[in-house]
């Protein structure tokens, strides 16, 4: 059987290929694009299962099965909250799975195995592949365990076919659907004043060759932004971003500094605007590789100057960070958090940032400040005081890796908002940490 007969042979439409789920499986899909929608609506629609369980991240498509109502024999878990399933992880009918997005595969291995993945892809080529085009993450290397026992795919000519280490062959796949969805584009995100300062103060501490790893959001917009004047800075990333692809048409980025693929991309997912998608796509110069490569703190620092950035809730003054939770409440999740910050660590002449706001408003239009003494009750501490190495506000930058308790303080209540600067001290002498 050649690669189209085998492909026609798998075909089947997206009531029948979730045949293939049986009671007690576990189900698996990629984070954002690679989440097949006509699968999970047809699986949503089954009553005939019991005790699944579907894990996913980063989701971006409101469906029934998010909701409260969804069937119940259906147990959703999300390992990185994304606004579709957040409201029914904050009440209950979604769980949250801490983890890092570089462990995912091996805690499969170890502890989690999973019966069957669902994902999109880009089109079979003509050899017989599939690339998992701007999702790879963790979903790619449990495919190719050979534990899992069907392996789903729902071709996506929207899905813009990469390179990397992230192809599925026929022979690799049960069953085959096709169904073109668009790709969900992130959309701009405004600068405020607090984004250009934070965004400035950062960009004033990267050097020329750096590698670059920034996160999602206004303020590693803003760091991209006040890059525009840097030289041969490279791509080493979690998730690929508009913010990349407009300092590589500025000539800002050529990877030819890098020490690791010079010259290459190199992430686990993208996810931006269809420019971005249109860019990746073919493009030999962007690789999409699996997290628990892309994410390996060891293989991050085979870059020299890595740079990372990424976003928090709110830093107490021992140095511990959260990026998680507000309060008891989940928001987001860890994903490459702690990967890229022990990663910079283990990089020569590596720096990682972690940038917050210096204030919030509460319901009640309270300022309150994310500086804190201690975190807040219920709070999840995402960065440990011992991996955490710049906190940087709008007030400034803060060194915590190796500093002293009483220095962290100083140095945190410094970037805090003025307005709190007196709390904060009194509550480090009342807890013996400042004189």
């Amino acid at each position: 059987m050649n690669v189209q007969e085998e492909y026609r042979s798998k075909l089947s439409n997206p009531v029948e290929a979730v045949q293939l789920v049986k009671k007690g499986d576990r189900i698996i899909t990629p984070l954002s694009n690679g989440i097949p929608i006509p699968l999970l609506k047809a699986l949503n629609a089954r009553s005939d299962l019991e005790d699944v369980s579907i894990y996913s991240g980063i989701e971006l498509f409101p469906l029934d099965l998010y909701k409260p109502d969804h069937n119940p024999n259906l147990h959703v878990h999300s390992v990185f909250l994304g606004p579709a399933v957040r409201p029914g992880v904050q009440h209950g009918w979604i769980t949250k799975v801490p983890g890092r997005l570089g462990q995912c595969p091996e805690i499969i291995r170890r502890h989690l195995n999973i019966d069957v993945v669902m994902a999109v892809v880009s089109p079979m080529d003509q050899h017989g592949y599939f690339s998992m085009g701007a999702n790879a993450d963790y979903c790619y290397a449990i495919a190719k365990m050979p534990t899992t026992r069907n392996v789903i795919v729902q071709v996506n000519e929207n899905m813009p076919r990469t390179w990397g280490d992230n192809h599925l062959h026929i022979s690799e796949v049960s069953s085959v659907i096709e169904f073109n969805q668009p790709m969900v584009e992130l959309p701009d995100i405004p600068m405020t004043k607090e984004d250009e300062i934070i965004g400035g103060t950062i960009a004033e501490m990267i050097e020329n060759g750096s590698t670059l790893q920034l996160g999602i959001g206004g303020i590693p917009n803003a760091v991209g932004h006040f890059l525009e004047n840097k030289h041969d800075l490279g791509i080493h990333t979690e998730m690929f971003s508009d913010a990349m692809l407009e300092l590589y048409l500025q000539g800002v980025i050529t990877g030819q500094k890098k020490t690791l693929k010079p010259g290459k991309w190199i992430g686990c997912f993208a996810l931006g605007t269809n420019k971005l998608y249109k860019f990746i796509h073919d493009n030999p110069m962007t690789e999409i590789h699996s997290s628990e490569w892309v994410n390996d703190p060891t293989v991050i620092g085979m870059n020299d100057k890595m740079v990372s950035i990424n976003t928090a809730i709110e830093a107490d003054l021992s140095g511990q960070v959260n990026a998680e939770t507000v309060g008891t409440v989940q928001y987001s999740g860890m994903g490459g958090f702690i990967d890229f910050v022990q990663g910079c660590w283990n990089s020569r002449g590596g720096k990682s940032f972690i940038a917050l706001y210096s204030t919030y408003s509460n319901k009640d239009g309270e300022k309150k400040s994310r500086i804190v003494s201690a975190m807040s009750p219920g709070s999840i501490v995402t960065g440990n005081r011992c991996e955490v190495e710049y906190i940087v506000t709008e007030f400034g930058v803060a060194l915590i890796k190796g500093m002293s308790a009483k220095v962290r303080a100083q140095n945190l209540i410094a970037i805090a908002h003025p307005d709190f600067r007196d709390e904060l001290t009194f509550q480090a002498k009342k807890m013996r940490i400042l004189d």
